[in-house]
């Protein structure tokens, strides 16, 4: 069974006469949300869809924590325009957009680049704008009943925490942030509360603003962080909603807010899942407040949303796990690729056959794909010219199906951002000064693979493979000295057509390319 099943059984065994079940994510747009954070909105869609596959009515969504405040710039907007920690401690969707796009503000530019990368992956979301929500006074029962709670909160919260609760902590708690009417900053200190007439006052430390507002019509203001996530809950009758490791350690945020939604909101907890870190190999960590960090826009340049979808799905939540940028993607590929084929073809075994049905794209038609691992080793041979590719794959009478034209943009956006030291260029004029450090027994096997080469009209890959072999093996030696002997001769044959000791898998190669192109540069006599 998968993970997605599993919950979702849990999910319908705990409230299983509930109408339609709400599955939620959701995330801070900091900065570019980098594809780790992908987890807060794949896992719960996957849940949904396994709940969906059950007959169940289900609401999927995702919280835009865009009224947060702005904690730290990230080095991709410092690079387009300077002086913006003046907006430290603004909210996001209430501070200018830095870039020059339509966005209206600086969370809202985020929360499109995130929406669109998350369409293009194939799911669908319904939105929440934390900023409309609590600007629209939504949440203002929510609020004053916080405030009016505000000690019995600070017990909870204190409960929690090794240090000691006092008298003036309890006293001089308040479960709210006020952005200041004036600098739009957080740095507020509340100093008291009327719960009769619902009037706050406050101070704001940063511009020295001295204000006293009605909670109940004052929009500038928000709960803290373990009081609105269990008072989202409620607002939104939510089931599941997963969250990273941090959140699911005893004692973490989870346990704190599950104590407030039962005792503050009365609402019971929905069932929550904490999921690993994802890591990124070769990089340091990833931040969406860094601005250096990889997207799910910059993981679609090489992966199709099936395979994106494929990774997030085949792991179980607590399993962290890398990206790699290396020939780990193309293994991702041939893996899905293999799993897929037998799903077609009804030979997988109940997790695989589940894993599909969640990873592929409703409406999509699928067929065995061409290879992306042909496609990646042939693209720098053609230049990466598409036409010459297509005709490379049919000289090795392969299909080119419908979406490979898809795996082509992605495997020369892979090569040459990740693995440009494939890419190889045959030399212009012959390696003379290389030939010339050649012995007789060794210019003998060049010649024979130039007379064999010459003579054939069409090249097969399997046919020059077997050649190649069959000429420079000794059949008298052992395995492990041929394999010595072949890679001997495969550095003379690169180094004689590329200028390299490495070079492209030369039967494929040979094969592919126009010996127009080479055949001269192994005409060494």
């Amino acid at each position: 069974m998968h993970w997605s099943e599993r919950i979702a059984e849990k999910i319908i065994e705990r409230n299983p006469n509930k109408d339609t079940y709400v599955c939620a994510g959701g995330g801070s747009p900091s900065g570019s949300i980098h594809i780790g954070n992908f987890r807060d909105m794949a896992l719960p869609y996957f849940v949904a869809k396994a709940l969906k596959l059950k007959g169940k009515n289900v609401r999927f969504i995702y919280s835009c924590d865009d009224f947060d405040r702005l904690r730290k710039v990230p080095v991709n907007v410092s690079k387009v325009v300077d002086g913006y920690e003046k907006y430290i401690g603004c909210p996001y969707n209430l501070i200018p957009n830095p870039f020059d796009d339509d966005a209206k503000s600086y969370g809202e530019h985020f929360e499109k680049e995130f929406m669109d990368a998350v369409k293009d992956i194939g799911i669908e979301v319904e939105y929440i704008s934390q900023t409309k929500e609590y600007m629209s006074g939504r949440y203002v029962p929510e609020i004053i009943l916080s405030l009016e709670k505000r000690k019995e909160i600070y017990d909870i919260l204190m409960s929690f925490k090794s240090q000691e609760a006092t008298d003036e902590g309890r006293e001089n708690y308040y479960p709210v942030a006020v952005y200041c009417s004036k600098c739009l900053k957080d740095l507020t200190t509340v100093e008291s509360y009327d719960e009769k007439t619902n009037e706050l006052v406050y101070t704001c430390r940063d511009c020295g603003n001295h204000e006293t507002i009605n909670v109940k019509i004052y929009n500038k203001m928000k709960l803290a962080w373990k009081i609105d996530w269990p008072m989202r809950w409620r607002a939104e009758g939510v089931d599941f909603e997963p969250g990273g490791i941090d959140h699911a350690t005893p004692g973490g945020s989870y346990d704190v807010s599950s104590v407030i939604s039962r005792e503050i909101f009365g609402y019971e907890p929905p069932l929550f899942q904490g999921y690993g870190w994802l890591g990124f190999a070769g990089v340091s960590s990833m931040h969406s407040s860094s601005g250096i960090n990889i997207t799910p826009a910059g993981v679609l340049k090489f992966y199709t949303p099936e395979i994106i979808r494929w990774l997030f799905a085949k792991y179980e939540p607590e399993d962290a796990y890398n990206f790699y940028f290396d020939d780990t993607i193309i293994r991702h590929y041939s893996e899905f690729d293999k799993g897929l084929h037998e799903y077609l073809s009804g030979t997988t075994d109940e997790f695989i056959n589940s894993l599909y049905k969640l990873c592929l794209i409703d409406g999509v038609e699928y067929q065995d794909e061409t290879s992306f691992n042909t496609i990646a080793s042939l693209a720098p041979i053609v230049n990466f010219n598409h036409d010459s590719l297509v005709s490379a794959i049919a000289k090795l009478d392969l299909p080119w199906t419908p979406r490979a034209d898809e795996r082509f943009e992605k495997a020369t956006h892979f090569i040459k951002t990740y693995q440009p030291e494939k890419i190889f260029k045959l030399l212009e004029n012959k390696n003379e000064e290389f030939a010339k450090t050649l012995g007789n027994e060794e210019k003998e096997v060049v010649k024979k693979l130039y007379d064999y080469l010459a003579s054939h009209e069409v090249i097969k890959d399997k046919e020059v493979q077997q050649f190649i072999y069959d000429t420079v093996n000794n059949p008298n030696l052992t395995k492990k000295e041929n394999m010595a002997i072949q890679q001997k001769y495969f550095k003379i044959f690169y180094n004689l057509m590329f200028g390299k000791d490495n070079g492209p898998r030369l039967y494929i190669f040979f094969a592919a390319s126009d010996k127009n192109d080479y055949l001269e540069l192994l005409n060494i006599d």
